[in-house]
């Protein structure tokens, strides 16, 4: 009995493969195997050119933190208005000046007898105090070391940003004795200028008049604690 039609001889018969199909095959996993070996390299040379790039980022961080630096810019502004001091360059010291003060104070640094021009820059024709009084140019310009320190903090008052510079011979002062009220009243007529600031838009604005002008007897941050 049958049960169906007998199976033909093709389907019996092993596969077999020629010597042009083995090559093909071979020449095809080399070929893959090359593709794969450029891809890989070409990743590892990318990898490579982008770490300058993410290794330059952190230094363009820390060159920002270092531009926006209040304490630094404010030791620049001292840095200049004592070099307009010494060199007696007056339109260069008024640049720094309050600008609701500038006009009057032009006419009288113009006056070699008036308050201002003997407080900034002649000692001899000082009127006030008990002798021992000496003209910003004075104390900038006999000083054996010449300091100039910035001092920045933040108002509780009004949350605005001040600073005072304090100007004075490092040799005979310290920094420690610039944080005491007493010191400063006591040497700031002979040894030590000061003018205050106060960070508007990210420039320093003078507070007070030049050098602290009208301050006299102490700085002007220490009058406003006593």
């Amino acid at each position: 009995m049958t049960f169906g039609r007998p199976v033909p001889s093709i389907f019996l018969r092993r596969p077999r493969f020629s010597v042009f199909s083995v090559a093909f095959l071979r020449a095809l996993c080399v070929r893959a195997f090359s593709c794969l070996s450029v891809a890989a390299a070409a990743t590892i040379i990318m990898a490579h050119q982008s770490l300058p790039i993410a290794a330059a980022q952190p230094q363009q961080k820390s060159g920002a933190t270092h531009k926006n630096n209040p304490g630094r810019d404010l030791r620049k502004v001292g840095e200049a208005v004592a070099k307009a001091v010494l060199d007696k360059n007056i339109q260069a010291l008024l640049s720094y000046d309050r600008a609701d003060l500038r006009s009057a104070d032009e006419v009288s640094l113009k006056n070699p007898k008036s308050d201002l021009y003997c407080y900034i820059f002649d000692s001899d024709c000082i009127t006030w105090g008990s002798g021992n009084w000496r003209s910003v140019y004075d104390k900038l310009s006999q000083a054996h070391q010449l300091e100039i320190k910035a001092s920045v903090s933040s108002s509780p008052y009004d949350r605005q940003v001040y600073g005072n510079l304090f100007f004075y011979d490092a040799s005979a002062v310290s920094e420690k004795d610039l944080r005491s009220p007493d010191f400063l009243c006591k040497e700031g007529p002979a040894n030590i200028a000061s003018w205050k600031f106060r960070l508007e838009n990210g420039k320093w604005k003078p507070v007070t008049p030049l050098f602290d002008s009208e301050a006299r007897n102490c700085p002007s941050d220490v009058q406003e604690q006593q």
